[in-house]
């Protein structure tokens, strides 16, 4: 269960895709004192999210969590992709595809992602 990542600040779901390479985009907005950050996961095959989280926590899925994955939500999780897990201690949404990025900056809610242009977003 290794921790990827970690913040206190809101992420919305800003943008997914499974028309464009399968792409998921979730943005914590910049504040006064805290640049944007963007999270981005290429070849998403399956997700479970909530529109909203309030603090985040993103970590390795285990392997019962795989398995679980795989027999009551239908997504195949094999080792083409990696289970990024959403909660700290229990499973809160997941993420199967490509690796975790993420970028912090100085833009603004609107301004286009550092992951290059997503169709559909500004």
């Amino acid at each position: 269960m290794a921790e990827i990542f970690r913040s206190d600040r809101i992420f919305t779901l800003w943008h997914y895709t499974a028309a464009h390479g399968n792409r998921l985009l979730l943005r914590a907005k910049a504040e006064a004192d805290a640049p944007r950050i963007d999270l981005h996961v290429d070849g998403v095959v399956g997700l479970l999210l909530e529109p909203v989280y309030r603090g985040l926590v993103i970590r390795t899925g285990t392997p019962a969590e795989a398995e679980r994955v795989r027999t009551e939500f239908g997504v195949p999780v094999d080792a083409n992709v990696r289970l990024h897990v959403i909660g700290a201690d229990g499973m809160r949404g997941f993420v199967v595809g490509g690796p975790l990025r993420w970028q912090e900056d100085g833009g603004g809610s609107r301004d286009p992602s550092p992951f290059g242009p997503i169709p559909g977003t500004p």
